[in-house]
């Protein structure tokens, strides 16, 4: 059994897995994080939860990686993994600047092509919107990112002087009879809009039409019964931070 951690910009998700299945999991504010004894707390909640052969770590947020290395070391007496474009996975990395794809997105695409062939899509909606392509080759691709649901929620709130903070949420309306409905109508059916066509011309860039597209993240269960998406994995990263240590072992 090993440790899979995903730090997020919000939150921070601990998952101890045997091969591709939670047994357990443990999440905290990504903010906890940010100095040794809070961060110390933390990973020995952890050890002493389970033992385990190891930990990887999947962190979009490099100012906690150093406190969460440490404090890994400390607690289970072991080195943690930290995944980067670097990490023995079982694709390569077609971009210019391979170096700036993050390690969620990485664990995306190795979960997607291990679990459902390539070329494939990914799309993350998380703190920010993230599409993650693997080609026919089953190279990482690229992809393309933008404002997560939650933060397109609260910019219309921040930057307006009479739009209140809504919750984001499925709606089945278009028209909105009250300023919340009309928000929650317009990021919902306007998410809608851009997945499907950024769908579209990633479909057209790779040159086929029949890439499946997986949906993840905190936001991915609206997305349920719209037609865009060939599963609903709420744990794809998860799940690909845990092959990510079997590529690893079979380097």
């Amino acid at each position: 059994m090993i440790w899979a951690v995903l730090i997020g910009n919000t939150r921070t998700v601990s998952a101890l897995m045997k091969g591709t299945t939670i047994l357990k999991r443990e999440i905290v504010p990504t903010a906890t994080l940010r100095s040794s004894s809070k961060a110390l707390v933390w990973a020995k909640k952890l050890a002493r939860l389970s033992p385990v052969k190891g930990v990887v770590v999947a962190s979009v947020v490099p100012p906690v990686d150093g406190f969460v290395q440490r404090s890994i070391q400390a607690a289970f007496y072991l080195k943690p993994v930290f995944v980067d474009h670097r990490t023995p996975m079982g694709l390569k990395v077609k971009l210019k600047k391979p170096a700036q794809v993050g390690a969620d997105r990485l664990a995306n695409a190795v979960a997607a092509k291990e679990l459902y062939g390539h070329p494939a899509i990914v799309v993350d909606y998380g703190t920010g919107t993230t599409f993650d392509v693997v080609d026919r080759q089953g190279n990482y691709f690229g992809g393309a990112i933008l404002p997560g649901l939650g933060i397109s929620v609260r910019a219309l709130h921040d930057y307006t002087a009479k739009i209140p903070l809504v919750k984001f949420e499925k709606v089945r309306f278009a028209i909105g009879h009250t300023t919340e409905e009309a928000v929650r109508s317009g990021v919902y059916h306007g998410a809608i809009g851009t997945t499907r066509e950024l769908l579209t011309r990633i479909r057209k860039e790779l040159k086929t039409a029949s890439a499946p597209a997986i949906a993840t993240g905190g936001f991915c269960s609206v997305f349920q019964k719209t037609g865009l998406f060939k599963t609903i994995e709420p744990d794809l990263t998860l799940k690909g931070i845990a092959l990510i240590w079997r590529k690893i072992h079979e380097a």
